[in-house]
């Protein structure tokens, strides 16, 4: 039963199956396992994974000089605003 059930989707698996990379025949689509499918794809969500924690990386890198510049202005207006409520509530 399971093999009716895959036999029509094994048939129309995509052409990125291939594990050389390239167009594979309907030939071999049609012996194509679900491991083979599986095993792709999991290569495949690893990469995309991979690509992800690079960007990423990549962003908090390009955005680290500016975080740091933002954070040093926001302590120094933080201490003003902190100077002036003290001399305010002190009655200065």
């Amino acid at each position: 039963m399971l093999k009716q059930r895959t036999a029509g989707a094994l048939a129309s698996v995509p052409d990125r199956f291939s594990q050389q990379g390239g167009p594979i025949s309907m030939k071999d689509r049609e012996t194509l396992s679900l491991n083979d499918v599986v095993t792709y794809l999991s290569k495949e969500i690893a990469d995309r994974q991979q690509t992800l924690r690079e960007e990423l990386a990549k962003g908090y890198q390009e955005m680290a000089a500016f975080n740091l510049n933002m954070a040093e202005e926001m302590l120094t207006i933080e201490a003003e605003a902190e100077h002036a409520l003290l001399r305010q509530v002190s009655g200065v």
